[in-house]
């Protein structure tokens, strides 16, 4: 099933790029997301809203019991670097989905308004694919302003804005999708996108402080030690390290820890 996924893709992608040119790395299928939650360092809050979520893919029956549809989709929001996309791919290996990744800044940079028909096909090939997360990153680029001046991006946006609002809308037909955007610029997301029914649900994934921080710094020492088959640091001072980490993202603060074991690389 899974390389039939892939092969569908596939074919889809080349009917699209004989109009829009290459768009692979643009768009994909992760059959088999790598990443659980207990990977990721911090972030509680947000991983208690997903797991929430997953229950409308893996017990949909659950909120029928109660009258009303399971959730259609959310957005993830919060500086860049945070882990909004690694959130997203653990709800698809908590809830056993396929998982289609649309990265918005490269693909509205390399098609423009045409994205709306790259996104329509990647929907109903999902629809015919048994349960499946949509994931829109970097959802803001849906505005065009990052390849276009101002007032011709509003303009251009527009039906594109359309288009998706109308395809949400249709996808709650479609039982087992469940539709994840981010952005690190909520600013930059139209308000009926967020609409009930849509990407209503609002999760927020900041910057770590305290306790999220040795999180981070504790899972990533872990896994370096693990690859090293042996212990690599000495006692962490935490009162020490986490007030001089206080402020970065969780991606900044792997790669702090990065580079102090590139250094002894050097020694």
């Amino acid at each position: 099933m899974e390389w039939a996924v892939q092969r569908r893709l596939e074919d889809l992608l080349g009917k699209l790029e004989q109009k829009y040119g290459e768009l692979r790395g643009r768009v994909e299928v992760v059959p088999r997301p790598t990443v659980t939650f207990d990977m990721i360092g911090g972030n509680e809050p947000a991983k208690a809203a997903l797991s929430s979520l997953s229950y409308a893919l893996r017990s949909p029956e659950l909120y029928r019991q109660w009258g009303i549809d399971p959730p259609r989709g959310g957005l993830l929001y919060g500086p860049p670097g945070n882990g909004k996309t690694l959130l997203a791919k653990a709800l698809a290996v908590q809830s056993d989905a396929l998982f289609y990744h649309l990265r918005m800044t490269t693909l509205t940079s390399k098609v423009g308004p045409g994205a709306t028909e790259v996104i329509r096909e990647v929907c109903q090939l999902a629809a015919s694919e048994g349960k499946g997360i949509i994931f829109f990153e970097d959802a803001h680029a849906l505005a065009l302003d990052h390849v276009m001046a101002p007032e011709r991006a509003r303009e251009a946006a527009a039906p594109l804005l359309i288009g998706l609002c109308e395809l949400l809308d249709g996808l709650r037909a479609v039982p087992g999708l469940l539709v994840l955007a981010s952005t690190s610029r909520p600013d930059g997301i139209e308000s009926p996108l967020i609409a009930p029914g849509r990407l209503d649900h609002l999760i927020e994934v900041p910057l770590p402080e305290g306790a999220a921080i040795r999180d981070i710094v504790e899972i990533h020492r872990m896994r370096a030690e693990k690859l090293a088959e042996r212990a690599l640091f000495e006692a962490i001072d935490f009162e020490t390290l986490v007030p001089r980490l206080t402020g970065m993202s969780g991606g900044e603060v792997c790669e702090v820890l990065r580079r102090a074991l590139e250094g002894k690389v050097h020694v």
